[in-house]
């Protein structure tokens, strides 16, 4: 009796399988290619429109004098990441969107961390407390085993990520909408 109903099963799925080119999907993904358009390939009726006009662009004068500004460090603080793995950290090292040889060898290396870091969360709770604030600013960084991961400890001083509040409370620089006003007055009638 299982034999038919796995063999149903089997069968059932198939015939999904089949229809759903007909249900208008017709648009399947084929992750060993990459089928990404590139960035000459990417335009619209306008831009080319413009394009072919052949005018300069007219040059505005904003009224002011030019100063010189600096993007914001983008450093996120957080708490230790214990189960950090290289492989999601650095990305893909050969420009291409589509599965690799990389990714076959990520695929149990990652699993296999995963086990190792889980048996061994007490080491990593030694060497790397839980009240110690980590930042991430996107650049994978000198560890002591090469350039794996991208967060490293913040300097004393630096205040803990804002996550965890007590309930009913509202963060300072959150301002109140009006579905949490009446959340936070409900509350206080009851």
């Amino acid at each position: 009796m299982r034999s038919i109903i796995r063999l149903s099963n089997s069968r059932l799925c198939a015939v999904a399988l089949a229809a759903l080119p007909a249900a208008g999907c017709s648009e399947m993904i084929n992750p060993w290619r990459d089928d990404t358009p590139r960035a000459a390939d990417v335009s619209t009726p306008s831009t080319r429109g413009i394009q072919a006009s052949g005018v300069a662009a007219a040059q505005r004068s904003a009224g002011y004098e030019a100063q010189s500004i600096r993007a914001q460090d983008g450093t996120v603080a957080h708490w230790p990441l214990w189960w950090e793995d290289p492989f999601v950290d650095k990305g893909s090292e050969d420009d291409r969107f589509a599965w690799t040889e990389e990714d076959y060898v990520a695929m149990p290396y990652g699993l296999g961390r995963l086990i190792l870091n889980t048996l061994g969360w007490p080491v990593s709770a030694a060497v790397t407390p839980p009240w110690v604030v980590m930042g991430s600013d996107g650049v994978v960084s000198r560890q002591a085993l090469g350039y794996d991961h991208d967060a490293e400890r913040l300097p004393g001083g630096v205040e803990p990520p804002i996550d965890v509040l007590e309930v009913g409370t509202v963060p300072e620089d959150e301002p109140l909408t009006p579905a949490r006003d009446a959340a936070g007055s409900e509350n206080k009638d009851s």
